[in-house]
């Protein structure tokens, strides 16, 4: 096993330096999805390993900023554990008072660095890195993965993401035209409104350009406009901690492997698992690169070229584990499935019906047993259901509808499997698979109530986390409604609330043919109107609890 990392001055001075930069400019701390333990046991379990219940486990969080990711795990899964550290205090004291407004008990923030943790913190089922391992020193880097096997449970995972390469080259010349633009400015904002004007100005003026390498260019500066677009009003935060962050290591995944390989670690799989798997390639172009291969990190390294990949998000288990890395229809019994997936209309006497996802990504069937299942999913969301049941009630829509298609369960059983895990491994805007099923609220009570976390966010942010850890963007009613759900109002009441509140402050309007509603009546009629169809839209983006 890898020595413990030297630990000299010079870290320790960084470490300083960091920490003062977060402590100024807060990083966006943000959830996601990908990090949640229900994503790494559900991973974990299609590798054959036997990870720990996600509703009683430890999670541990390195560089969890003011706990935008930790919390939202907390008060969904009450019964579990969370620890999160982070060099800045300033985020962490913003963190703690969430924890102590909203009540929650099993959460821990703590202003330490990850230099720190030793096994007295003990072990823990799930590890999350995410956004760090890039951006701090090598002997930094090395304690993670050290932490990654000493803290970590037996059958535990691990998740870690990086900047890798051969993605990286071309966003690294950018980043380094960036740094250079900027590199006699001294005041954060200052700087960061220098490298979005400069960033802005590459974009466009390569655009006009017929060269490949200027097309290429402007290619990969519209994508990080387009990150910095997505983050909205921390976009400033993401460019400096991000790009302009005077260490960004990317590096190659069979390097990263090698790494593992010293601390007695091994790549277990993608986070994303599509993106992990040769099957996104042309069966031609699959057979070959895994003939060529002589292991699982070399196809994995070869994908990488294929696909130019820029980021990775990768989840580790011990060494001495042996992971099974083939999937088998036989596996999805132990989960829940869940699918908001729009059916297709059907041309006049087509027996297949086509799913799409809202990522462009399309499922066809020809199967009754599937089609009907695909259908129940749709008609329950958000809501999962286990295997099983599913399965039940698909059969049961089939002996009703067709009768003359009905088969044993066991054919039907290795059928729905085998297309649910094809619709999985294409796009989770198809099919989703949960180790669990989160209690939600799929009808809209008298007295609606939000989850409390979401409450307070929506007060702060336009976006704000529902109970599958996704971010949800708000439209204006819903952020002003939101906060007001905790249970105790009724229709009539939500509506004074609003009708004294946000619209008389005029903050928010209702319209009528592009024209303000301003006389009392129409108005109250209106937001009674748009109140309801608001509640619908709360509940089926998995906000409401019961």
């Amino acid at each position: 096993m890898m020595e413990a990392p030297d630990i000299t001055s010079a870290v320790l001075a960084r470490n300083a330096s960091i920490q003062a930069a977060y402590d100024a400019i807060p990083y966006p701390s943000l959830s996601y999805a990908q990090t949640h333990p229900d994503t790494l046991a559900t991973v974990a379990r299609l590798a054959g390993l036997s990870p720990a219940p996600v509703e009683r486990c430890r999670v541990l969080e390195l560089g969890t900023g003011s706990g935008g990711n930790l919390l939202p795990m907390a008060e969904a899964l009450p019964d579990s554990t969370f620890i999160g550290i982070d060099l800045s205090a300033r985020q962490i004291e913003v963190g703690r008072q969430v924890v102590d407004a909203l009540g929650l008990k099993n959460i821990a923030l703590r202003a330490e660095s990850i230099l720190d943790i030793g096994a007295d913190y003990g072990t823990f089922d799930y590890i999350i890195a995410h956004g760090v391992y890039s951006w701090v020193p090598r002997a930094v880097q090395d304690k993670i993965l050290s932490i990654c096997r000493t803290n970590l449970a037996p059958q535990g995972v691990a998740y870690v993401s990086y900047n890798c390469f051969p993605g990286w080259k071309m966003l690294g010349a950018i980043r380094d035209m960036l740094l250079y633009r900027t590199r006699d400015i001294d005041e954060p904002m200052v700087k960061a409104a220098h490298a979005r004007d400069m960033l802005n100005f590459v974009s466009d003026a390569l655009q006009k350009s017929n060269g490949a390498h200027s097309l290429l260019m402007s290619s990969y500066a519209t994508f990080l406009q387009r990150e910095l677009e997505h983050i909205h009003e921390a976009g400033d935060a993401y460019l400096l901690h991000d790009e302009l962050e005077q260490i960004n290591e990317p590096l190659y995944f069979h390097e990263f492997a090698t790494r593992l390989a010293e601390h007695e670690l091994q790549y277990l799989a993608d986070a994303e698992m599509r993106t992990g798997m040769a099957s996104q390639f042309t069966p031609e172009v699959s057979e070959r690169l895994q003939k060529i291969s002589r292991d699982a990190v070399e196809l994995e390294q070869y994908m990488d070229f294929m696909t130019n990949r820029m980021f990775r998000r990768s989840l580790l288990c011990h060494a001495e584990i042996e992971p099974e890395r083939r999937i088998t229809p036989e596996q999805i019994g132990a989960f829940c499935v869940a699918s908001h997936a729009d059916e297709e209309e059907a041309k006049a006497g087509e027996r297949s019906a086509t799913f799409k996802g809202g990522d462009g990504s399309a499922f066809a069937s020809d199967t009754p047993i599937t089609i009907a299942a695909m259908r129940e999913l749709r008609r329950v969301w958000p809501r999962s259901l286990r295997f099983d049941e599913l399965l039940d009630r698909a059969r049961a829509e089939v002996a009703r509808a067709l009768p003359e298609f009905v088969t044993q369960r066991a054919t039907d059983y290795r059928n729905l499997g085998a297309n649910l895990l094809q619709a999985f491994v294409h796009s989770p805007q198809l099919v989703e698979l949960h180790t669990y099923a989160p209690s939600m609220a799929t009808q809209v009570a008298e007295r609606p109530q939000a989850l409390a976390l979401a409450r307070h966010q929506a007060v702060y942010a336009e976006k704000i986390t529902n109970l599958y850890h996704e971010r949800v963007q708000l439209a204006p009613l819903a952020r002003a409604v939101l906060p007001l759900l905790d249970g105790t109002r009724n229709r009539p009441a939500l509506i004074d609330a609003l009708m004294t509140g946000p619209i008389a402050d005029g903050l928010l309007t209702l319209t009528d043919k592009e024209a303000t509603i301003t006389d009392p009546v129409a108005l109250r009629s209106g937001v009674e109107d748009e109140l309801e169809q608001c509640l619908a839209w709360l509940a089926y983006a998995a906000v409401l609890v019961n």
